[in-house]
């Protein structure tokens, strides 16, 4: 069973963060049915028709890891969480990248709570336990773009093997691909982010992804900073 915790000296710097994890077994990560397809467009659409671009920084979602960037030094207009990225690609009608429908899942899911996500193959993970804490000196990762993530000053999720992961950016290491059969969804959830809000996007990503990339819902775990 995996498990989601946070490093101490991190949430004593920053307190009162959250994460929650979903792992679904039995996927399929091929292309977006068309289904899927329509469903990113229409979130796409919305967004673009419901939000101004100065408004996404003011999102729960978003806003509360804009403080948390800034509490570590980092500067929240030069890296941006993932759920940022994505609100302002749809605002400026450029639409969400196209993966597979694993990832697609992810984003749309991201688009629609304004919550960074990450999505891992379970099979790639080292061991059963992940930890949030804050970068170290030194420390990267190679992120899905291929260039290397340089961790100080931002918050990072760890298995056994080291780095895999943040609220702005997945790793290569542990990404998803065609082989992918078990994948887990961690959700990054910044202080004050409503309780209420937070269960009912969870329920969306736990009904979209067997309805859009079949499996079902293995495990659903929670963790509090």
């Amino acid at each position: 069973m995996l498990t989601l915790r946070f490093d101490p000296e991190f949430t004593g710097q920053i307190p009162f963060l959250r994460m929650a994890g979903l792992l679904f077994t039995g996927v399929t990560c091929g292309p977006s049915p068309a289904p899927l397809q329509s469903l990113i467009a229409a979130a796409a659409a919305q967004t673009a028709a419901g939000i101004k671009l100065e408004e996404i920084s003011a999102l729960p979602g978003v806003a509360g890891w804009r403080r948390v960037l800034k509490a570590l030094g980092t500067d929240p207009t030069r890296y941006r969480v993932s759920s940022e990225r994505l609100l302002r690609r749809a605002v400026k009608g450029e639409g969400l990248p196209a993966v597979n429908a694993l990832v697609d899942i992810c984003n749309v899911w991201s688009l629609v709570s304004g919550l960074p996500a990450g999505l891992y193959d379970a099979d790639k993970l080292a061991g059963t336990a992940l930890t949030l804490g804050a970068g170290r000196p030194g420390e990267s990762y190679p992120t899905l773009a291929g260039a290397p993530l340089e961790t100080a000053g931002k918050p990072v999720l760890r298995d056994d093997a080291g780095p895999c992961g943040s609220p702005l950016t997945d790793s290569e290491r542990t990404k998803t691909d065609e082989s992918t059969r078990r994948c887990l969804l961690v959700v990054y959830v910044p202080p004050g982010y409503p309780a209420d809000e937070l269960e009912r996007h969870l329920a969306l990503a736990a009904d979209w992804y067997p309805r859009y990339a079949g499996g079902e819902l293995a495990q659903q775990v929670t963790s509090d900073g």
